[in-house]
């Protein structure tokens, strides 16, 4: 290298510093301290200030520019879960004090609903008409009044208050009033009139979802038939209740009525009587599992369990029932189980068990429309001088023994029609074994609803 040639490399050097000083340098959003110290909606036409406070509680406190971002964008989504907005663009802009101005350009969200529509389930199928007001006081609050009539239910009525706790659409407590007259037959000769008011906390978390209640009931056993068993002439009258009851449920199913992969488990606990009336207490759990085999085929497995224990003679009202194509299939609805001539009476403990195979069919395209293969099983029992408690040579041990190891069981095809609303079947069934008291129904069986065995 020459003397002349050392002086332009310098130059060359420097200069390529100066170009690297000048270049836009990256940013640490999460390193750079700003707080905010204005808030602006444009669009939003009902929403209490305490609400909105509570809303951007964590926006304003945030202390870096990431988290400005990312509070902002939680509480956007918050207004949309809760209906007070269809959509939400978050804009952020320089504020007052050397801070940040949080902008939220709102579409807001409809005031009033009104739809009907049809329930189906429980071997039963309903018309129904839904009121609603949504965001009746700014805070998110759902005001909703439904009236329905069905096969068996005459008439039903219900109203309900939600309100969002701390602003979370996760969070909700629910206060609520109901009336329903329902008619029995032809499974039992009575009628069921049942007024209730409660109040409920609801959370829904990433794994489990949490259901609180504290409800007061009052039923009616009424308008008996003139073929009324003496049992159901017994159990007729007024009954009141208080209870307290706690739901806890983990799902991740892909799909709440035809399902290809994931499970359920729900479990409840009923406490009555605290306050008064009726003294029992129930739990009932439920557990479903379904996985694919091989790319067209899903195995689904599920199991379900009762209890219900109190001094004296449970009232028929508390009672579990089983049987039918959303119980266990290959029997009449509320087909296992006691009965007293023609009516059927309920049980206080039962257990129920299925296993089902979804396959694809020859030259149907449409994956919504699958075969099935199934096997159910399950009993039904009293724990009174009636049923597993009554003196008999065989002794109250031999009497449980028998109850889990003898249960009914009916075998079968069909066809699983999956709507996006409800699941369809169509059955042959053949009942291998029941009870003298079960009413078993071979041949086609017909179901409608979301939750099945």
């Amino acid at each position: 290298m020459t003397d002349n040639e050392v002086p332009s490399a310098r130059g060359l050097f420097r200069a390529a510093q100066r170009h690297a000083q000048s270049m836009p340098q990256p940013i640490d959003i999460g390193a750079q301290n700003v707080r905010v110290t204005n808030f602006m909606s444009v669009g939003l036409t009902r929403a209490r200030d305490g609400f909105l406070h509570t809303l951007l509680e964590s926006t304003f406190k945030a202390q870096t520019f990431e988290q400005v971002v990312l509070e902002s964008r939680e509480a956007a989504g918050k207004l949309q879960a809760l209906g007070m907005a269809k959509r939400v663009n978050v804009a952020l802009d320089k504020g007052p004090d050397d801070g940040v101005r949080v902008l939220f350009q709102c579409e807001d969200g409809s005031r009033y609903a009104l739809k009907t529509g049809v329930n189906v389930g429980d071997d039963e199928g309903t018309a129904n008409v839904t009121g609603r007001i949504n965001n009746v006081c700014g805070g998110g609050e759902v005001l909703e009044a439904s009236y329905s009539r069905g096969s068996k239910t005459q008439a039903a009525f219900q109203g309900s208050l939600s309100l969002p706790v701390n602003a979370d659409p996760r969070r909700h407590i629910e206060v609520s009033a109901s009336q329903t007259m329902a008619d029995a037959r032809p499974y039992s000769a009575h009628d069921e009139v049942r007024r209730a008011v409660g109040v409920a906390y609801r959370a829904t978390g990433s794994m489990l979802t949490h259901d609180v209640r504290c409800t007061a009931a009052w039923r009616d056993i009424c308008n008996l038939g003139s073929e009324a068993s003496p049992t159901l002439r017994t159990e007729a009258g007024h009954s009141a209740k208080t209870s307290l009851a706690y739901t806890v449920s983990h799902d991740s199913r892909d799909s709440p009525t035809v399902p290809s992969r994931g499970s359920l488990v729900r479990a409840t606990a009923e406490v009555a009587g605290l306050l008064g009336g009726l003294k029992l207490a129930k739990v009932h759990g439920e557990l479903q599992t379904n996985q694919r085999v091989g790319t067209d085929f899903v195995l689904a497995t599920g199991v379900q369990g009762g209890l219900l224990v109190g001094p004296g003679r449970s009232p028929l009202s508390d009672r579990f029932f089983v049987g039918g194509q959303t119980s266990v299939r290959g029997f009449e609805f509320r087909g296992i189980g006691p009965r007293d001539h023609n009516d059927s009476i309920g049980g206080d403990v039962f257990y129920a068990a299925g296993v089902s195979l979804l396959t694809p069919l020859p030259y149907v395209q449409t994956p919504a429309l699958r075969g099935h293969l199934w096997a159910n099983a399950g009993q039904l029992a009293l724990l009174d001088d009636r049923g597993l408690l009554r003196k008999t040579q065989r002794g109250v041990r031999e009497e449980v023994r028998r109850f889990f190891m003898c249960p009914s069981v009916a075998v079968g095809v069909g066809l699983v029609y999956h709507h996006s609303m409800v699941r369809v079947e169509l059955s042959c069934g053949l009942p291998l074994v029941a009870a003298l008291n079960d009413r078993p129904k071979p041949g086609l069986q017909f179901g409608m609803g979301v939750q099945f065995l």
